[in-house]
């Protein structure tokens, strides 16, 4: 193949025709599909290749199995699912593939078991691969594959199909904000490194920090326009739900360390609603300001860690966020009025007025 052609050679395959929908199988050395695929309209024309949203722990595991180092000899029987652009066409049993660089087969389903044949993670590792490709499928249809073909496994969260189809948040944004809020919440308190790992009541279970809805609560005004995670659209921002995940457990790790005994006591407003609120608004201006001095995102992901918001929250040291000591001066810090109280306290000791 010419590296200037407008099609890849043409690949023999099958058609499929299952009621309305027809799509094409058929075989393909998977650095080749790599190199002319992408995860997200938003990332289409990435010259690097670099899909955002995708989580390195899965990568890096996927090509340590494809190099042989887990299991001997890699094998991936199942189907890389793709939507070809309208410039691709199938003619007397072969498919022509339009030859554009990370801009062609949109990946709705396999993102990690094809990304991991990048260099980084697998080397020089390449073997064909089974791929169904249908041709120029709408964003509507494409939500509905993703939706069907991953509504039964419970390690999708079902939120990921607005990160790959972007145009979706709109239509439905509250429905958006609920499940990515919900899936953020499940995050924390599954994930070991995590500042909640097992301390949410996340069905009503006694003796836990914190509600699910009350943190859920907590981090939905985060997505509301105007706010942090809300879609923006810039190439540096806080799209995707690895990104949001992982700038909100560095923060929290950076507070959970600076207040240790204060931390998983209800004793403390960081164990309530109220407090949890008025630090993530606190979180906004903190990334505000960081943002003056670095990339909060670069191509790869997360730029910063939780050394990065320790300055700041040492700064907020004086402030132990203690309940009791709270009502001696006669602030209850009820509600939302009671939020924006709080939140107006904590602000003014790092960036006083």
């Amino acid at each position: 193949m010419n590296a200037e052609s407008k099609f890849l050679d043409p690949i023999p395959a099958i058609p499929v025709k299952q009621g309305e929908n027809e799509f094409y199988i058929f075989t393909i050395n998977a650095k080749k599909l790599l190199s002319i695929s992408y995860t997200s309209e938003r990332t289409q024309n990435n010259r690097d290749g670099i899909q955002r949203g995708l989580r390195r722990d899965r990568l890096i595991k996927i090509g340590k199995y494809l190099q042989g180092e887990t299991s001997g000899m890699p094998i991936l029987p199942n189907t890389i699912i793709v939507s070809l652009s309208s410039d691709s066409y199938f003619k007397n049993g072969l498919l022509h593939i339009a030859n554009k660089e990370f801009a062609e087969a949109f990946v709705i389903d396999g993102q990690h078991r094809l990304w991991s044949f990048s260099e980084e993670f697998s080397k020089k590792t390449d073997i064909n691969i089974v791929v169904s490709a249908f041709i120029a499928l709408g964003n509507e249809k494409k939500a509905l594959i993703f939706k069907t073909i991953n509504g039964e496994q419970t390690k999708i969260n079902p939120s990921l199909v607005y990160d790959l189809i972007p145009m979706l948040r709109e239509k439905d944004w509250v429905k958006f904000e609920d499940l990515r809020s919900q899936e953020i919440v499940s995050y924390f308190n599954t994930y070991e490194n995590s500042p909640w790992a097992k301390k949410i009541s996340m069905v009503g279970e006694p003796g836990k920090i914190i509600s699910q809805s009350s943190l859920m609560a907590a981090i939905k005004k985060l997505f509301k326009k105007g706010h942090i995670f809300y879609s923006s659209g810039n190439v540096d921002d806080l799209y995707e739900a690895v990104i949001q995940e992982n700038l909100l457990n560095e923060y929290f790790i950076s507070v959970s360390d600076a207040y240790s005994v204060e931390w998983d006591n209800k004793d403390y407003l960081l164990s309530k609603y109220v407090g949890v609120s008025a630090i993530l608004m606190l979180l906004e201006l903190i990334v505000n300001d960081i943002r003056q001095n670095k990339s909060i995102v670069d191509e790869k992901g997360l730029n910063i860690t939780s050394a990065d918001f320790d300055p700041y929250i040492a700064k907020l040291r004086i402030y132990n966020f203690s309940a009791k000591d709270a009502k001696k001066e006669g602030k209850s810090y009820v509600g939302e009025g009671g939020v924006n109280e709080l939140f107006k306290k904590i602000s003014n000791i790092i960036f006083p007025q």
